[in-house]
């Protein structure tokens, strides 16, 4: 086995120890006793806020607004936020979004 391949294996086993240490940590610090109630609230907004980032991030930010591709996304991520904030389903809110970014594609794009 080279030194590379060594070196290798032994990044992939820290990286794993890493991550397990980093995954198991929050219930050995809570085995014996309840998580404060602000750690929860700020759990449950994480998922929310991964999304929106993740969204964002993907939209043009610097294309010009003639073009068909930069204002049919923007319309689409918009169609999906009004319909969540109407509907409160998720599922539903991005399938109506994605309907619309489709079709929107199909007459214009």
């Amino acid at each position: 086995m080279s030194q590379h391949t060594l070196y290798l294996i032994i990044g992939i086993l820290v990286m794993t120890l890493a991550t397990q240490i980093t995954r198991a940590f929050p219930f050995l610090l809570f085995a014996k006793r309840k998580p404060p109630q602000k750690l929860i609230a700020g759990a449950r907004l994480i998922p929310g806020a991964v999304m929106t980032i993740l969204v964002f991030t993907s939209l043009p930010v610097s294309g010009d607004l003639g073009h068909a591709e930069v204002w049919m996304q923007w319309l689409a991520a918009g169609a999906v936020a009004l319909l969540h904030v109407i509907f409160r389903q998720s599922l539903l809110s991005i399938l109506g979004g994605t309907a619309l970014y489709m079709a929107m594609l199909h007459f214009w794009g």
